[in-house]
């Protein structure tokens, strides 16, 4: 079974037709899957949204707390509650499409975690600070943890679920991304990286003037811990 995990912040103008796009896919597709929405303290209407869907179909399942915790905080959540032999984290707006499941998927079978890249595609317009930011940050993150991984922030991550179960997780934030790739590599997991087409969709929950200077911060902290 697939678990499809999804963050939800302040969304409520994409939930319904990205909801609507995943499941017209996966049924059309006969997977057998649950999706798992969880809400990190949004302030629009979103968990309306949420809840209606999860009324129609029983194989959505809608968690919240409160007060706002972060990406990090959501995600280990969402991977504790995960059912499925198959654990697909995704952002809400869908990046990369639906299209690519089926090919990562394949790749699957033969490693323990497959993420989409944006970075490694040539192709990709992405914005020029963004661009730029992210470069650094993997630069840095080579630099600490000799990760080879381009996309650390990559909106869909494939985990087969013992990856996800053997690794320890603590990050609030969304240096949650660089501690799960250590924490994979530590464990000798198997990553590969695909080159996937990407959509900027212009939603986001990341700022990088609010929130970069935290994640290089957090990321430093987490490179001395391991130290000690």
């Amino acid at each position: 079974m697939l678990s499809l995990v999804i963050p939800i912040y302040n969304a409520q103008g994409i939930i319904q037709n990205s909801y609507n796009t995943l499941t017209r896919y996966l049924d059309a597709a006969d997977y057998e899957y649950e999706i798992i929405f969880e809400d990190d303290a949004s302030i629009d209407s979103g968990k309306a949204v949420l809840k209606a869907v999860s009324r129609d179909n029983p194989r959505v399942r809608v968690f919240s707390h409160y007060p706002n915790r972060g990406l990090g905080y959501t995600l280990r959540q969402l991977f504790g509650r995960a059912r499925g032999d198959i654990v697909i984290y995704l952002d809400i707006d869908l990046p990369f499409g639906i299209a690519c499941f089926k090919p990562l998927l394949k790749e699957a079978q033969s490693v323990d975690v497959v993420l989409a890249s944006r970075y490694s595609s040539p192709g990709n317009k992405i914005p020029f600070l963004r661009k730029i930011s992210s470069k650094l940050y993997y630069l840095l993150c080579k630099a600490l943890f000799n990760l080879t991984v381009r996309d650390i922030g990559s909106g869909l991550v494939v985990f087969k679920r013992r990856a996800i179960e053997d690794i320890k997780l603590s990050a609030c934030g969304f240096d949650i991304h660089i501690e799960i790739f250590t924490r994979l590599k530590e464990g000798g997991f198997r990553v590969k990286e695909v080159p996937l087409p990407y959509r900027h969709s212009g939603y986001s929950t990341f700022s990088i003037l609010r929130h970069g200077p935290r994640i290089v911060i957090n990321t430093l902290s987490f490179w001395l811990r391991r130290l000690r």
